[in-house]
Order: C-alpha cells, then structure tokens, then sequence
C-alpha cells in the first residue's frame, strides 16, 4: 500500500509540474496585482471620473486587462507594449474620461519591462508607439494641460526604458563575470587534473626504478651469499646478507617517500629527493653488490635544479641496474662531466 500510495504520488507530482512551470514570478503577480487594485479604486472611487455611469465598467474591464498583461511583460514586453498603449488609451478617450493612474500605471510599467526584458533593437518598434500612443491621448484628452504633473509624468516615461535598459545591462555583465568565473574554474580544475596525472606518472617511474634497481642488488647479493655459503666462507656470506639487508631497507624508505608524496599529511613526502651528492652512495652500494663500478667527475660542480639532479640520478642508477641485470659478470665507469652549460653523463 505504501508502494502504490508513493507511485500515485510521483505520477501526480508528475502531472502537474507543466502547469506549476507556467506560474508567474511572484513579485510580476504582485506587481500585476497592485497596479489593478490602484486603477480600479481610480475607477469605482473617483466621483464623476466619466460623464456617462455606464462606461465605468468598460474602463474597468480595460484596466484590468491591462494590468492583468503585465503578467507577461518578462515573456513578451513589446506585446504587452503594444496592448497598454492601444487598446486601453483608445478605449479610455472614447467614454471621455480624463488621464488617471490606469493608464499612467501601466505604461510606466510597460516602457520599463521593454527596456529591462528586451534588447536594444526592440527601441525601433517600441519608440514610435509610445509616441504616437501619448500624442494621440494627450492631444485628443480635453482635460489636457500642460502643468506640473504631465511634465512630470512625461519625464518618468522618458526615464522608464533607460532605467530599465541599465537593469538589463548590469544582469548581462554579472552574468558574463559568472561565465567567465565558472570557465576560469574548470580550467583550473582541468589543469590541476593534468598535474595531478604528470606527478602521478612521475612517481610511477620513480618507483620502478627504485623497485627495479633495489631489488636486482638484492638478487645479485642473494645470489652471491649462497655461493659463499657453498665455499664455508661464513663471514663473507653474513657480510653479502647485511648488505642485501641495508639495501632493501634503502628501497622501502625510497619507495615509502614516493608514496608519500600521494598524502599531503604525510611527513615522508618532506624527505629530499636524491640529487647528484648522493651518486657516491649509489655507486657504493652497486658496488658492494658485487658489480665493479667507478665513478668519475669532471669540471666544476654546479647548483642545478632539484628536478634536473633527480633526473641524472635516475639515469645513473636505471643504468646501473640494467648492467647488473644483463651483462653479468661486468664492470662499468660512470662519468659525470659538468660543462659550461650543460651536464653530461656517459
């Protein structure tokens, strides 16, 4: 039951989502509200506001439907234009009633909406009809007297579309600052994306050389303990096992760093990288296991990047351990030549 009961729910909610997207903003609703309640207290409340009793409701059936328009001045400003400033001032001179806040309301309203839901080619069509729409009112309106109030009025029409316009105007701008801050945003995602991918295919290489290299010394001193074992030679065996021993430690804590740099929290990834000081101690340790290695340097030591020392380290020892691996039995010269501009490993 409760099953059906949340079905039948959904399929109602369902039903009617179309009619609730065709509600009105709320504030249009309010504002469309307001200006009818305005004109028809105008109407109904005015003594003597038409010469003839009967025509009080054709005005206020006209002054509803005019306010009733703005309802749409969002969807359609120029239609709802073009009604306020035809049927409702035709209508309104032709029961012989004077000017009142229910035309004055609604045009105000209209004029402003062109200006702020509709762009600024809408001004061609939108200019010659408030023109000839006020001309024709003011000219055939017999109470008509140019004093304070119509001037007055006539300036809040003259200002209506360009205030409006200037709504318009800054929305369009804070919009396209949103747009332009969203876009910044994705490309700095996207760039922090890459790096993310550049640094985690570094460590990958890192870490296989540092695999791959630990444990060919490994094997190599493995390998070599269990024939000293063979001969007796239990001295020299313990010596070869200490060594594999120090040099698998050397691989975790070279591969527990790497891993740290993946946690930010993590105080291995504030370890320094290995640079070219630390090619003595590599070269060292290829030797204790068992490969005859020799290490030569040329020129005047310089001050190079830490990403360009990490480099030459890892050719040196990715070298090494292919030697190890495939030329056995061996030996290998390692010579690091610091020229005027460049470093050179052979």
């Amino acid at each position: 039951m409760l099953v059906c009961g949340y079905g039948l729910d959904v399929q109602a909610r369902a039903f009617m989502r179309p009619a609730l997207e065709w509600r009105f903003p709320r504030g249009d609703t309010v504002l469309a509200a307001a200006v009818a309640g305005v004109c028809q207290l105008d109407v109904w409340n005015t003594p003597g506001f038409v010469p003839r009793e009967g025509d009080r409701l054709a005005l206020s059936l006209v002054f509803l439907a005019s306010s009733v328009a703005l309802l749409w001045r969002r969807r359609a400003p120029l239609a709802v234009l073009a009604l306020v400033y035809t049927v409702s001032p035709l209508l309104y001179l032709a029961v012989g009633a004077p000017e009142a806040l229910g035309t004055l309301l609604p045009q105000l309203v209209a004029v402003y909406s062109v200006g702020r839901y509709s762009d600024v080619r809408s001004l061609v069509l939108a200019a010659p009809l408030v023109l000839l729409g006020t001309a024709i009112h003011e000219l055939k309106d017999p109470h008509f007297a140019l004093n304070g109030p119509t001037i007055f009025y006539w300036a809040l029409l003259a200002a209506a579309w360009p205030v409006g316009h200037a709504f318009r105007q800054r929305e369009q701008t804070l919009w396209a600052l949103s747009e332009q801050a969203d876009e910044l945003q994705r490309r700095q995602d996207a760039e922090a994306r890459v790096a993310v991918m550049a640094e985690r295919a570094r460590i990958a290489r890192e870490l296989h050389d540092v695999v791959g290299h630990g444990v060919s010394v490994v094997v190599l001193q493995v390998v070599a303990a269990l024939g000293l074992l063979e001969k007796g030679e239990l001295n020299l065996a313990t010596q070869r096992l200490l060594t594999t021993e120090r040099s698998a430690r050397e691989a975790l804590a070279e591969m527990r760093r790497l891993l740290g740099l993946l946690d930010e929290n993590d105080d291995a990834s504030l370890v320094p990288q290995p640079g070219l000081s630390e090619l003595g101690d590599l070269v060292a340790q290829t030797r204790a296991a068992g490969l005859a290695v020799e290490l030569t340097v040329r020129g005047q030591p310089m001050e190079l990047p830490a990403g360009l020392e990490l480099a030459v380290y890892r050719v040196v020892q990715e070298s090494l351990t292919n030697v190890m691996k495939h030329a056995q039995p061996a030996s290998a010269h390692v010579l690091l030549s610091y020229e005027r501009n460049d470093v050179v490993i052979e």
